[in-house]
């Protein structure tokens, strides 16, 4: 598609990656993660995972085709191999793990896991490859680098006021929201493996 990326098209597109994104179903992951830091380590963490998922969508736009085709890797194996991993992440979130990936001073979850595969996933990584594949004009592109800075920083504010979120719901709720949101991520996590397994092989549709 070669034609000018529209107003309503930019749109679509921005409100698509936002929801896969999901910055509040990541807040209870965030929380646990993070518990015991101090507020302002919290705060930082939010804001560097907004750049960290600004940068992981940018670079994805703009190289993500060349770099899976530099690997052999096409969309529909990395989206099963990155919705495993999120699976997994979802599983152990609704099991009471006490933390999904240990975490310790001297290290950081602002990459792994928050900003991949939690937030910039498979998901959300294929979604901006295909946009770059479909309006492929600079123009386009640099409405594309909008749409995830303005992503970026939904995803930043969301962060940034987790611990003010977990103030008021209280333990026993975050507790009941993490389960929650658990099962949601492992839902979602499998319905995309089965999704990316029909298109690997149409012979399952029949």
């Amino acid at each position: 598609m070669n034609d000018v990326i529209s107003a309503p098209t930019i749109v679509t597109s921005a409100i698509a990656l936002l929801t896969i994104a999901n910055p509040i179903g990541s807040l209870p992951i965030f929380l646990n993660l993070t518990k015991d830091f101090d507020r302002a380590r919290q705060r930082r963490i939010g804001f560097l995972v907004g750049i960290a998922v600004f940068a992981v969508l940018t670079v994805s736009l703009l190289a993500g085709k060349f770099i899976l085709e530099a690997f052999g890797i096409d969309l529909t194996s990395f989206r099963i191999a990155g919705n495993l991993l999120v699976a997994s992440i979802g599983w152990a979130m609704l099991t009471a793990k006490e933390n999904v990936v240990t975490v310790s001073d001297s290290q950081s979850p602002v990459v792994v896991p928050l900003a991949i595969p939690l937030i910039a996933g498979p998901g959300a990584i294929s979604l901006v490859i295909t946009f770059a594949d479909d309006y492929p004009s600079p123009i386009d592109l640099l409405a594309g680098v909008g749409i995830n800075l303005l992503v970026a920083a939904v995803i930043t504010v969301a962060l940034f006021f987790a611990p003010e979120v977990a103030r008021v719901v209280k333990p026993t709720g975050m507790s009941i929201v993490t389960r929650i949101f658990g099962l949601l991520l492992l839902s979602i996590a499998i319905q995309s493996i089965i999704s990316a397994l029909t298109e690997a092989f149409p012979v399952l549709t029949k």
